[in-house]
């Protein structure tokens, strides 16, 4: 019980001190008899360590805590912008695909509507069909279309 007493004792006269050491300073000496003195003036024979107070907080609290949310928040939207660009470049590759598949079949259409000849047909209900000229020369031009749409160099990603 002496001892947490004493501990409470110290620390009061700690806390006082370092307040007051703002203003006035804190001065430490050992006396004859090897005893440690902590004094806000210093000893008759002026024989002391002056001790420099520990330095208070750069800033305020509230706005280191400001800061921190502000770089976290810009962190997140880093890392936000970061995924959608990574979704973004995974649609565009997509897209790309498509695009070589779609070419690939035009130019195959184009080269059957091309050989002539009164050709047969299958529709996508499996029904067989025979083109007049025409509705061929439709369809040449516009497979010549989606060939134009799908085989040219892409425009840009940033451009769409």
């Amino acid at each position: 019980m002496l001892r947490g007493l004493a501990l409470t004792a110290v620390l009061v006269v700690m806390t006082s001190a370092s307040s007051a050491a703002g203003e006035h300073g804190i001065y430490k000496w050992v006396d004859d008899n090897g005893t440690v003195h902590y004094s806000q003036t210093p000893p008759p024979d002026g024989k002391a360590q002056e001790l420099k107070p520990a330095p208070g907080p750069a800033d305020d609290p509230a706005a280191i805590s400001g800061k921190l949310r502000k770089q976290v928040d810009e962190m997140e939207e880093r890392l936000t912008e970061k995924r959608e660009g990574a979704a973004d470049a995974q649609q565009w590759a997509e897209i790309q695909k498509l695009r070589r598949e779609n070419c690939a079949n035009a130019r195959a259409n184009l080269d059957k509507l091309q050989q002539g000849g009164n050709r047969a047909y299958r529709t996508p209900d499996g029904e067989v069909v025979r083109l007049t000229e025409e509705e061929r020369q439709r369809r040449i031009d516009e497979t010549n279309r989606q060939i134009q749409e799908n085989c040219s160099p892409p425009v840009s990603k940033a451009g769409q």
